[in-house]
């Protein structure tokens, strides 16, 4: 009888030939008791990407699954292309995610999380520290400001500006995510945030401090750098996060209304000052922003009328 699939694990990839070849061996150098394989997809990448997942899907047939796309699907959405081609394709009783221009630095990490998992029924899911490392600057940090290992408070991932953990670190029971809330699907291009929002209505998140990937940020064709850079991106950016976080706090009864409404507030802060207009000072959240955040943008009106 053939042995179940344990872990299914799914890498967006899309022209990331510099990096791919890290993301695969962190793949297919997992030291696991169990079966796990990967499903990889190619979003019609126009460098060499997809020849690089083809050899090692040759050499590893049993671990490395692509989807090869003719046709760019991310112009759909992110979304379309987890509903349409990866979900239908996970087989493991857990998923694990790694884009491809990020990897895993550690051989044991599937086996650690899958440890705890299965000795935890009531975790849905498992994750770990990373290592940030600027692809801009080369400065090299830690991505979670999480200090130990432990239960992830559900009122920090509410409470943070962005995700608590990086998506190369989670591991979690397929069936949590099955069924996702409508609040997931509002916005197109931020899921890593509507899943942990997701995740942690659904039970217990805990987290490893443990060093167990690497994220590459400001990589080239990167979410990250559009966001940096282009500052219409930036506005649509912190635009859609309002927008989710007012539909999670529907979604929670408003059970978490001080929080969420602080944490939108401070979206909206930033969005004030990366477009500075008068008009901000008759809205209405204008006048809970503590009086130095008022300061800077009035004075970013009065110097840009300047």
């Amino acid at each position: 009888m053939e042995e179940e699939i344990k872990v299914s694990v799914y890498c967006l990839a899309y022209n990331h030939e510099k990096y791919i070849k890290d993301c695969l061996e962190g793949f297919v150098n997992q030291k696991t008791n169990f079966k796990y394989e990967v499903i990889i997809h190619d979003d019609a990448s126009t460098d060499n990407t997809a020849s690089i997942i083809k050899e090692y899907a040759s050499k590893y047939p049993n671990i490395i699954k692509p989807i090869l796309q003719k046709e760019n699907q991310y112009s759909q959405s992110l979304q379309h292309i987890i509903d349409k081609f990866i979900e239908p394709a996970l087989k493991g009783k857990y998923v694990a995610i790694c884009e491809g221009d990020d990897y895993w630095c550690d051989n044991y990490k599937l086996q650690k999380q899958v440890d705890i998992l299965e000795n935890h029924p009531e975790y849905v899911a498992c994750t770990h520290q990373t290592k940030t490392v600027n692809s801009s600057k080369g400065d090299v940090s830690l991505y979670s400001k999480l200090k130990q290992s432990g239960i992830i408070d559900i009122e920090k991932i509410l409470r943070d500006r962005g995700p608590v953990y990086h998506t190369s670190s989670l591991c979690y029971r397929k069936e949590a995510l099955e069924n996702k809330p409508a609040f997931c699907y509002i916005t197109k291009g931020i899921g890593d945030y509507s899943d942990e929002f997701a995740l942690a209505f659904k039970g217990d998140i805990y987290y490893i401090d443990e060093i167990m990937s690497v994220y590459r940020q400001f990589t080239e064709y990167s979410w990250s750098l559009n966001v940096r850079d282009v500052i219409s991106a930036k506005e649509k950016y912190y635009k859609d996060m309002i927008a989710l976080l007012e539909e999670v706090n529907s979604y929670s009864k408003y059970e978490y209304k001080d929080i969420l409404d602080k944490t939108i507030l401070d979206f909206k802060y930033q969005m004030w000052k990366l477009k500075p207009e008068y008009s901000v000072l008759k809205d209405g959240d204008f006048s809970k922003l503590s009086l130095r955040k008022k300061i800077k943008i009035i004075m970013l009106n009065i110097l840009k009328k300047s």
